[in-house]
């Protein structure tokens, strides 16, 4: 007979960024400047190079590769290849946490039903340039078929870690999801505890207990990463893009950027690293530069 779980909660909160599949080209050496991101990777071949440090690390011949938010990586190109890939993130897993958990790129092990879906997703994504629903669904599927290889593939104690952070994530999910809401405006712990239906001192430990960080961090952390997305995606003044991301004003949204993302906001944007000769898109319809705006778990 079936089984009713007692408590069964959408614990895994995916937002696609950009998706696509083509060739690199020289712009795909300037994408290492979108660290708020996570990437997933599928190449077609040997001859695409992501250098931490002075260790080169290879993507390889159809391997689903994973690459952390806040890595700081370059990119080098040897020879032309197709890509299929993926930039999104995961509500709630903090950077300093995934930064124990995946300090590096992760070949997952092979996988027919993933193999299967990057092979499936090549063709629609060359395609188009509108992520519709549908299409963003099948996207966020091959995310989480991803994500949920981690966990095989960690050692036991990473393994642990991650299970730690995604519980945390699920306990804490209508907060999280309250502030990727209102971003725009202010977020106080007062009105955020209101959301968790607990008291502001109790909300305040409890937040930084399973999330890593308090909660103004976090919040800091979110207007950052939304900031970095509207300003390689569209052509909003930088002042918009700080009133549209909670900031008082720009020279503040400059200092906190630049502290975070290691560039001020004008000359992040000046690389626009997301695809060779895009035009501008709208936030909500590019397929291969912009926040999809369909975020809900599945």
């Amino acid at each position: 007979m079936p089984i009713l779980f007692p408590e069964i909660s959408d614990s895994i909160y995916v937002r696609i960024y950009s998706a696509g599949y083509l060739e690199l080209g020289d712009w795909w050496t300037r994408t290492d400047l979108l660290r708020g991101f996570w990437r997933l990777y599928v190449n077609d071949d040997n001859g695409a190079v992501l250098k931490i440090g002075d260790q080169p690390f290879e993507l390889p011949r159809r391997g689903l590769v994973l690459v952390p938010p806040h890595l700081q990586f370059q990119c080098e190109l040897r020879r032309r290849v197709r890509q299929l890939f993926v930039y999104f993130d995961v509500l709630g897993w903090p950077p300093a946490a995934m930064q124990q958990v995946l300090p590096s790129p992760l070949q997952l092990e092979p996988d027919g039903l993933r193999e299967q879906l990057a092979r499936d997703l090549r063709g629609p994504l060359s395609q188009r340039r509108v992520l519709e629903p549908l299409l963003c669904s099948r996207v966020k599927s091959l995310v989480y078929l991803a994500l949920s290889g981690l966990d095989a593939a960690l050692g036991a104690d990473k393994a642990a870690l991650l299970r730690r952070v995604a519980g945390g994530q699920c306990e804490m999910l209508d907060v999280l999801r309250y502030v990727d809401e209102h971003l725009s405006e202010p977020l106080d712990n007062g009105q955020l505890a209101e959301v968790a239906r607990l008291s502001e001192s109790c909300f305040i430990r409890r937040f930084k207990e399973v999330i890593g960080q308090t909660p103004s961090r976090y919040v800091q952390e979110r207007r950052v990463s939304r900031a970095s997305a509207y300003l390689v995606s569209t052509d909003l003044s930088i002042d918009d893009v700080a009133e549209r991301c909670g900031f008082a004003n720009r020279y503040y949204f400059s200092r906190v950027f630049s502290q975070r993302m290691g560039l001020p906001p004008a000359r992040y944007r000046s690389t626009r690293p997301l695809g060779p000769d895009l035009d501008p898109p709208t936030p909500v319809q590019n397929t291969t530069q912009t926040e999809a705006n369909s975020a809900t778990g599945t």
